[in-house]
C-alpha cells in the first residue's frame, strides 16, 4: 500500500511542478514554440506581432495580435493567410514532445488567399515533400500527419481563390466556419455561413479521409447547402481540383433569388423559375466539365430522365439525351388546355402573354429528345422523336417523327432570338384529321376529313399575337372523302338555299401564300358527287376573320354548260356570316342564252304539267292542245267517280 501511495504522491507532485512551470512560461514562449515547429514542418513562417497572451481557461494556449503565414514560394500575391487577432489552443505535453496539436484555433476577421497555378500547383499545400523537420531533414509522413486540429473558428473572413489555369479571380467577404480535424488522416467536420446581398448561404459537411484531400487527392465526402431559392445535397467522393464523382440532389424553389444570391445575373424563363431540380448520379473534372447519368430533371411541373455533359462558360455547352412520358409546356406558349389558343385575350383574340425564350442566349449544343405525349396548349403533340441543335440563339428542331391532329408531321422548326425572336418551319404532314386541326388551331369545326399537307412559314415577335399577325410562308393542302358542315351546296344549286345542311365531297386540293398574317388562296378545287367547287380568297390569322368565295357548278350539259351559284363566306370565323353572292353569280353565268334559259324553263313545266295530268305529248301537239286534253281526261275521270 505504501508504494503505491508513493507513487500516486509522485504524480500529484508531477503535475504541481508542470502546472507551476506552465504559470512561469510567457505567451511569447509558448508562441514562438508552436511558430517555430509550424514552420519547421510547413515551411511557411508564421509571424505573429503585438501583445501576445498566455490563456488558461476555457482553452490553454495564447491569444495573438495580427498573425500572418506566409504565402507558397512561387506566389507574389503577399501571405496567405491574415488575421487582426488569433488565439491558439495547443495540447502542451504534445508541444513540448515536438508535436504540433492544436485543440482550437480561433481566427478574427481572417483573409485568406487560396492559388492555383499555370502548373496546377496550389499554395494550401501546407505539407509539401521535402519540408523541414527538426534539424532541416524532411518531414516524415509519420512526423505530417502530427498536425491536428480539433476546433478551428473563423469569423467574418474574406476569402480570395486565383485559378491561373482557369483564368479566374474568384472573393467571398462575410464567411463563418467551423471545422473539426481531430486526427489530420482521418475525417474533417466542416459547418459554413456566408451572408450575402442577396440572403445567407448555410453548408456542412463531412471529408472521409482529410490529409488525402488537402493533398490533392480524392476522399469519400458528404456536402449539403442551403441559399434562399434552393438547396443541394451531394454524397459521393471529391478532391480540392475541384473534383467529384458521387448523387446529387438539387432543388431550386425559386431560380430567380438563387441567382441573385450567388451574385449572378442570368434569369430563367418564368415557368422554370419556381421549379426546378435534379437527382441522379453527377461527375465533376477539373476544368468544371459536368456529366449527369441515370438522372431525372424537374422543370415546369415535368419531369424527364436525362443523361448529359455539361461544359460551362459565358455559353454553356450541353450535350444530352431527354425522354419523358408527358410533357406540359402551356407555360411557355402562354395557352392552357387546348382549343384555340386564345388565352390572355390580346384584341385579335390570340394570347398576348410574352413568350420567354430567353434561355436561347445561354446554352449551346445537341438535344436528343422523346417525349410520349407534349401539351402545347394550342394541340397536343404524340410520340415525338426530335433532334434540336443550339447554335449561339438559335434553336434547330429536327422532327423525325410526330404525332399531331391524328396524322403524322415530319420536317424542321427554328426559334431564332438573336436579334429578337422569330420562328419558322418547314413541315410535311400526312393523314391529319382536319376537324381537330382547325378547331384546335382555329375553333371551326366545320370540316372532317383526313388531310396531307405541306407548310414553310416564318413569324416574329414575343408572343402567339404576334406570331398570327406577322405569318409569311406558303403551303398546300389536299384531302380525300369529307364533310362540310352548315351548308348543303347541292341545295343551293336546286334552291338557293343556304341555311344549312352538310355538303359531301370526294376530294380537294388547294395551294396558298401568307404574308402579313394573311393567307391568300386562288385556286382551291372541291369534287363532289354532281357538283364541281372552286374557292379564292383570304383568311386574316391575326384578326381571325374569313373573306373568301365559294362557287360550286352543277355538272355541265352536253354543250359544256352550268350554272354557278357563288356563296360568300365572310366574317369572324368562329361565326361567319354565310351567303350568295349574287353580283358573282350574274358575272359568271352572263355568257349563258337567255332564249336557252327560257326553253329549259318551259321544258321544266311541261314535265310538271304532264306529271299532274296524267298526259303524254303526242307528235305535233301544241302546249295548248296538250293542257286542254289533260284537263278533259281529268274532268271526265272525276265524274265517273261521282257514280260509281
Amino acid at each position: 500500500m505504501r508504494w503505491i501511495l508513493r507513487i500516486l504522491g509522485a504524480l500529484v507532485l508531477a503535475v504541481v511542478l508542470l502546472a507551476g512551470a506552465l504559470l512561469l512560461l510567457p505567451g511569447e514562449k509558448i508562441a514562438g514554440i508552436a511558430a517555430d515547429r509550424i514552420e519547421e514542418i510547413t515551411g511557411r513562417q508564421l509571424t505573429i506581432a503585438g501583445e501576445t497572451r498566455l490563456s488558461y481557461y476555457p482553452v490553454l494556449g495564447v491569444r495573438t495580435g495580427p498573425v500572418s503565414l506566409s504565402n507558397a514560394s512561387w506566389s507574389n500575391r503577399g501571405p496567405m493567410f491574415e488575421a487582426e487577432s488569433l488565439q491558439i489552443g495547443v495540447d502542451l505535453m504534445a508541444l513540448l514532445g515536438g508535436d504540433v496539436r492544436i485543440t482550437e484555433l480561433d481566427a478574427e476577421a481572417p483573409a485568406i488567399l487560396l492559388e492555383r497555378n499555370a502548373e496546377g500547383a496550389v499554395n494550401w499545400d501546407l505539407l509539401p515533400e521535402g519540408a523541414a523537420s527538426g534539424a532541416g531533414a524532411p518531414a516524415t509522413a509519420e512526423e505530417a500527419r502530427q498536425i491536428t486540429l480539433d476546433r478551428l473558428f473563423i469569423r467574418n473572413a474574406s476569402i480570395r481563390y486565383i485559378d491561373a489555369a482557369m483564368d479566374s479571380d474568384q472573393r467571398l467577404e462575410g464567411l463563418e466556419l467551423t471545422l473539426s480535424l481531430p486526427d489530420a488522416s482521418g475525417p474533417a467536420d466542416i459547418t459554413l455561413g456566408l451572408d450575402l446581398p442577396g440572403g445567407r448561404i448555410t453548408g456542412e459537411g463531412r471529408v472521409a479521409r482529410a490529409r488525402t484531400f488537402l493533398d490533392g487527392g480524392v476522399s469519400d465526402l458528404s456536402l449539403a447547402f442551403s441559399a434562399p431559392g434552393g438547396t443541394a445535397r451531394f454524397e459521393g467522393r471529391g478532391g480540392i481540383a475541384p473534383e467529384a464523382d458521387g448523387h446529387l440532389v438539387l432543388s431550386v424553389s425559386d431560380a430567380g433569388q438563387l441567382f441573385s444570391v450567388l451574385g449572378e445575373q442570368a434569369s430563367l424563363p418564368g415557368a422554370l423559375n419556381g421549379d426546378l431540380g435534379f437527382d441522379g448520379q453527377v461527375t465533376l473534372t477539373a476544368d468544371g466539365a459536368v456529366s449527369l447519368r441515370d438522372g431525372t430533371l424537374r422543370g415546369a411541373g415535368n419531369a424527364a430522365a436525362v443523361e448529359a455533359d455539361i461544359r460551362p462558360g459565358a455559353v454553356t455547352r450541353i450535350t444530352a439525351q431527354v425522354v419523358a412520358e408527358t410533357l406540359d409546356l402551356t407555360a411557355f406558349t402562354g395557352s392552357k388546355g387546348g382549343g384555340s389558343g386564345r388565352s390572355g385575350g390580346g384584341p385579335s383574340g390570340w394570347s398576348s402573354a410574352p413568350v420567354d425564350v430567353s434561355a436561347l442566349n445561354l446554352v449551346e449544343g445537341d438535344i436528343v429528345l422523346s417525349a410520349g405525349t407534349v401539351d402545347l396548349g394550342v394541340t397536343r403533340l404524340t410520340q415525338l422523336r426530335s433532334r434540336v441543335t443550339v447554335d449561339r440563339a438559335r434553336a434547330v428542331a429536327t422532327i423525325n417523327q410526330m404525332g399531331v391532329f391524328g396524322g403524322g408531321v415530319t420536317g424542321q422548326l427554328v426559334a431564332n432570338n438573336r436579334s429578337g425572336l422569330s420562328i419558322g418551319g418547314d413541315l410535311s404532314a400526312a393523314g391529319v384529321d382536319l376537324n381537330r386541326m382547325l378547331d384546335e388551331l382555329a375553333g371551326i369545326d366545320r370540316f372532317t376529313g383526313s388531310a396531307d399537307a405541306a407548310l414553310n412559314f416564318l413569324a416574329v415577335g414575343n408572343s402567339v399575337q404576334a406570331w398570327m399577325s406577322s405569318l409569311s410562308g406558303s403551303g398546300s393542302l389536299s384531302t380525300g372523302r369529307g364533310t362540310i358542315s352548315g351548308i348543303d351546296l347541292d341545295r343551293v344549286l336546286r334552291s338557293g338555299d343556304v341555311s344549312g345542311g352538310t355538303t359531301i365531297f370526294d376530294a380537294t386540293e388547294a395551294s396558298f401564300s401568307i404574308a402579313d398574317g394573311v393567307l391568300s388562296n386562288d385556286d382551291l378545287e372541291m369534287r363532289l358527287a354532281s357538283i364541281t367547287a372552286t374557292g379564292e380568297g383570304t383568311v386574316d390569322m391575326g384578326q381571325q376573320r374569313l373573306n373568301y368565295l365559294f362557287t360550286p357548278v352543277a355538272l355541265k350539259d352536253d354543250e359544256g354548260r352550268g350554272i354557278a351559284i357563288p356563296v360568300r363566306i365572310r366574317g369572324p370565323w368562329a361565326s361567319p356570316q354565310i351567303l350568295p353572292d349574287l353580283e358573282r353569280a350574274i358575272q359568271l353565268n352572263s355568257d349563258l342564252d337567255a332564249e336557252q334559259i327560257e326553253e329549259t324553263a318551259k321544258d321544266r313545266v311541261r314535265a310538271e304539267v304532264e306529271g299532274a295530268l296524267g298526259v303524254t305529248r303526242e307528235e305535233g301537239e301544241s302546249d295548248e292542245e296538250l293542257l286542254r286534253r289533260g284537263l278533259e281526261n281529268k274532268l271526265q275521270d272525276e265524274l265517273r267517280n261521282l257514280f260509281k
